[in-house]
């Protein structure tokens, strides 16, 4: 364990949990705008400036640490799903970008084009497909990234692009679609850092002396994992021990699904923002 990580991670949950500032109604709810801040900017670049280095944790420590930070109690309050689980099947948004063709770096994903992509099976690449690529923490060669709509409408992403509209990196217009899970689809709730490590170690695939998970290897298991953004807090940007060895760190941002096989009763599209 590294006490520059549970100092980093201390400093994490005491800026989420830093007063509130008041926002208008069309701003969105100010917790969860607060979170989606806080963690947008723990880059890897950052983590590597505060850390000197590795921020390596044990999963119990982190999750102690976590434990504590009434921002994520408070979301829990209205909207236990995003931090506890489980998925809300009914929630499930996917909004598609025109920025760079053929990459899906987020939830969001592009056309060819540089138009919004449509939402169908065509251009879903299921895990079980995406062989002889070096593995992945966060894959992005295969899979679809979906973050749950909040009681006031917006998912997580959704206010994560927000100070993006209008700029380079996701350019407009934006499409926002609703996906409904069959009922046989299987989702895989992680919800701390435990739940990240174990999962990890299960479909450990090592590469130059770094754990990361098998895609390919879960999607035989499950549908879809959902990483709730209490895991998120406890995880981005931190390395966990296993029997395996050392994990790769994670950065996910937002509350996210990503969908490993395409098991969807319906897609819909919700709106278009120019």
């Amino acid at each position: 364990m590294s006490e520059s990580a549970i100092r980093i991670l201390r400093d994490r949950v005491a800026e989420l949990d830093s007063p509130l500032v008041p926002a208008d109604a069309s701003a969105g709810d100010p917790r969860l705008e607060r979170a989606v801040s806080v963690m947008s900017f723990c880059t890897d670049t950052e983590m590597a400036a505060v850390s000197g280095g590795t921020a390596v944790l044990t999963p119990d420590d982190a999750d102690e640490v976590t434990r504590g930070c009434r921002l994520l109690k408070e979301i829990a309050r209205t909207d236990a799903s995003l931090v506890e689980g489980p998925l809300r099947r009914d929630r499930q948004r996917w909004i598609g970008t025109a920025a760079h063709p053929g990459t899906s770096a987020h939830p969001g994903t592009s056309a060819p084009t540089g138009t919004p992509a449509p939402l169908d099976r065509s251009r879903f690449t299921e895990a079980t497909a995406a062989g002889g690529h070096p593995p992945e923490v966060k894959p992005f060669r295969h899979g679809l990234f979906t973050s749950t709509a909040t009681r006031g409408g917006a998912g997580m992403w959704e206010m994560y692009l927000r100070p993006y509209h209008g700029s380079d990196l996701f350019p407009l217009p934006w499409q926002v679609w609703q996906v409904e899970p069959t009922a046989e689809a299987s989702v895989l709730d992680i919800t701390s850092a435990r739940d990240w490590a174990d999962f990890v170690e299960r479909y450990a695939r090592e590469h130059e002396g770094i754990v990361h998970p098998d895609w390919e290897k879960a999607a035989q298991d499950v549908s879809g994992v959902h990483l709730t953004l209490r895991a998120i807090v406890a995880t981005q940007g931190f390395q966990f021990r296993t029997a395996s060895g050392l994990t790769a760190a994670p950065y996910w941002d937002v509350e996210t699904t990503l969908w490993l096989r395409w098991h969807f009763s319906s897609v819909r599209c919700l709106d278009v923002i120019h």
